[in-house]
Order: structure tokens, then sequence, then C-alpha cells
């Protein structure tokens, strides 16, 4: 099994200067704590299940206490997120990989689906990466079937890192078109970063 998977997390423009300013991206609670200006994006009952939603393994904790990221872009969430009426071109991803994570020493845990949901199981070694749907993973069309009603729940599959990632860690930016690029290259720059920005339509809906 392929132990190096692409991971996507998912941002409004307007959080990049207080990442890049910190230096990383912080963990919900880490933000709390730190009283960090957020333009949240997440569904606010969704929010609230994850402040209560524990996790079986170490280090324990929230799912709060945790940054998310997913295994495929064009999620559920971004799709959410579209239809209460925020501009795609706002959003933007930020990109690394598991074997990056796993070499930084950083603690982290993965999921095969939606983490708020009891019947997604934990999972703390890249060699069980095989019980993430890859497949549907990689299908641009994730809605459940009737043949199917768990497609949805899996596609939110998420690899979750403890606290914080190190702004070294990411291997760049991704963003729908040129101005949104332009924009998140100014930043960078302003903030001495020297990170690619590439434009990937396909990671976002018509």
């Amino acid at each position: 099994m392929e132990t190096n998977k692409l991971l996507f997390h998912m941002t409004h423009i307007k959080n990049l200067p207080s990442i890049l300013k910190n230096q990383e991206l912080l963990a919900y609670s880490e933000m709390a704590l730190r009283n960090t200006l957020y333009q949240d994006i997440a569904n606010p009952r969704i929010q609230e299940r994850r402040s209560t939603t524990s996790i079986p393994l170490a280090p324990h904790g929230s799912l709060h206490e945790y940054v998310p990221f997913y295994f495929a872009a064009r999620s559920p969430m971004l799709y959410s997120v579209l239809h209460n009426g925020t501009n795609q071109e706002e959003m933007v991803y930020l990109v690394t990989d598991t074997e990056t994570i796993d070499r930084s020493g950083v603690p982290y845990l993965f999921t095969d689906g939606h983490a708020i949901m009891v019947i997604s199981e934990f999972y703390s070694d890249l060699t069980e990466l095989n019980k993430i749907d890859w497949p549907l993973m990689e299908d641009p069309f994730w809605k459940d079937t009737e043949e199917d009603p768990d497609r949805k729940r899996r596609r939110q599959a998420e690899f979750l890192v403890h606290k914080k990632v190190p702004i070294q860690l990411f291997t760049g930016f991704a963003v729908i078109n040129q101005l949104a690029k332009d924009r998140v290259e100014e930043l960078l720059k302003n903030h001495q970063v020297n990170k690619p920005v590439g434009i990937r339509r396909h990671f976002y809906y018509k």
C-alpha cells in the first residue's frame, strides 16, 4: 500500500495573513487559546459536535485539538460552503502529504470517514491507509446512492494533526483561478514565505 498521499486543508483567504504571520496552522482549540481572529467556514452544528467528539487513540482529546485535512479536494464541506454563499475564489487549499507529516514527528491520526460519525474508525499507522476508500477519493462525484448510502461519510475521511502544523510542512497552495493566485502570492511575499501557488480548477465546483 502506497503510504504517501496528498492532504488538503481548506481555509478562507482572510485566514492566510494570520497563518503566515504565526508560521503555523493551528487547531481550533489553539486559536481559541490565543484569541486568533478566524473566518470560520464550518457549519456551527458540526463545530459543536467536533468540540465534544473524543479521540479514542493517543494523544486523545477532542477533534477541536487537531488540524483537519481531507484526502481529496472537492469535498462535501466545500459544496456546503459554496451553497451558503461563500465565493469559491476566496477558498484556498493548503497542501501537504502524509509522509511529510510523519517524518516531522508531529502526532497525527486518521479516520476512514467523517470523524464525528460513530461508525468511523481511527488509525495511527500509515500502513493502515488501505482503510481509506481511494477509488471514491478519485471520483469527482461523492454523493450517496441507493446502492451505496455511505459514500458521503467515507469521502470525508480525515487526517488529523495534533495542535498545529508548521508552515514549512506545507508543499504549497492551490486556488481556483489567476486572480486568487495573485492574491495568495502577494500575501506570501508580504510574509516572506516561499511556497508555490498552483491553479487547480478541478479542485472546485462549477
